[in-house]
């Protein structure tokens, strides 16, 4: 699902812009990096280690890992110091927008977009 709304060359796109894409091979490369904040960010109560497993076996499902394994928690969070906040922040000024049109069922009301704000905790 992350990578519908994120696809991966926007990402790259938005990394190397930013100065952060790497400069040698990383176990933990700046896109997966990108991901696994993504994933924080939805799976918020739960710990780095849990998060990261859950991305890994979606990758993994779609055969893009082979036998990479998980990190230690040490590790993701250098990783996620390297990349820094610039990134996620014009990642998110490039995609945050209504994704329902007008021929949306549900979209609107009396010619108004509907929008929900769920709180988290």
């Amino acid at each position: 699902m992350l990578t519908w709304v994120c696809p991966p060359g926007l990402v790259d796109r938005v990394v190397a812009a930013c100065g952060r894409a790497e400069r040698r091979q990383r176990l933990l490369p700046a896109r997966l990096v990108v991901y696994f904040v993504l994933g924080l960010a939805l799976f918020s109560p739960a710990p780095y280690l849990e998060v990261m497993r859950h991305l890994v076996e979606g990758l993994r499902g779609l055969g893009l890992l082979g036998n990479w394994r998980v990190p230690a928690k040490s590790s993701l969070l250098r990783a996620r110091e390297r990349l820094g906040s610039e990134p996620l922040r014009v990642l998110f000024a490039t995609t945050a927008k209504p994704i329902a049109t007008e021929a949306t069922p549900g979209a609107f009301w009396r010619g108004l977009r509907l929008l929900a704000v769920d709180g988290t905790c």
